[in-house]
């Protein structure tokens, strides 16, 4: 299924970015003028498109394959990784693996500090505490950026049924836009709230400047149990992106659009 995110450039013109799902790339051939030719399978029917550049994002896999593992019995998944429980233990009992190196986790340098940090204490503290890797922030810092916390739209309503699931969302234009004239509605906010628990937010999505500011803050409000209620409860800082997440009135299930008219 191909999916188009559209905008319009400083001259009114619309551009985009085209989404092809899903899709497994099969080979590319480099053309004698340079362009790209681009195979990929869908449902094990070939397609092929000329390209100028391709970029190539196929996650990591662990540098581990020199320590010997395999000497002491350690189980890895398919791609490397080592396999672990939730008290970060491998198969080997007296053997613990933190970070992106185990398999499973979140591959985020502040969890694997935090995780390292509790394993510590398990083994030398007397602690019980596991890691919480449940609703963990994180941004994205592309040019426009993008933090979340907690679960995506379609995450949520699998796990909850979409009946469940009502979901607040604004576009807006922050205030550092209007002097450089830039367009409105590039900037985004939604709250995905769970119905049957007093509307309780499970998913916090942001995109727009200082991201890892704003998420940062409103992730703590999130992993204390914070509700649609609570946020409406609080008086926002004027005039500032973060306000847009205390004045959510617009739901996807109204049919009403989310864009704004103006400031």
């Amino acid at each position: 299924m191909e999916h188009i995110w559209k905008k319009r450039n400083e001259d009114g013109q619309i551009e985009g970015v085209k989404f092809i799902r899903p899709a497994e790339p099969s080979r590319i051939e480099k053309l004698e003028d340079g362009k790209l030719q681009v195979f990929w399978q869908i449902e094990g029917t070939e397609h092929t498109d000329t390209f100028d550049t391709v970029l190539y994002a196929t996650g990591r896999v662990p540098s581990i394959d020199d320590m010997g593992l395999e000497n002491v019995g350690i189980k890895r998944d398919r791609v490397g990784k080592i396999v672990v429980n939730e008290a970060d233990q491998t198969s080997v009992p007296n053997i613990f693996a933190v970070g992106d190196v185990a398999s499973g986790r979140i591959e985020l340098t502040p969890s694997a500090i935090q995780a390292g940090k509790l394993l510590a204490k398990r083994l030398f503290g007397n602690s019980t505490v596991l890691m919480d890797y449940h609703l963990i922030p994180t941004t994205v810092f592309t040019p426009i950026e993008y933090g979340a916390c907690g679960l995506g739209e379609e995450d949520a309503i699998a796990k909850y049924g979409e009946e469940n699931i009502e979901i607040y969302h604004s576009y807006f234009k922050p205030l550092e836009y209007f002097i450089p004239e830039r367009p409105d509605n590039q900037c985004y906010c939604k709250l995905i709230c769970l119905i049957p628990e007093n509307y309780k937010v499970v998913g916090f999505h942001y995109l727009g400047p200082h991201a890892a500011e704003i998420t940062q803050g409103y992730a703590l409000a999130i992993k204390m149990g914070a509700t649609k209620d609570d946020f409406d409860d609080v008086v926002g800082i004027h005039p500032s992106s973060s306000e847009e997440f205390t004045t959510l009135d617009i739901t996807k299930r109204s049919g009403l659009k989310a864009e704004r008219d103006g400031c």
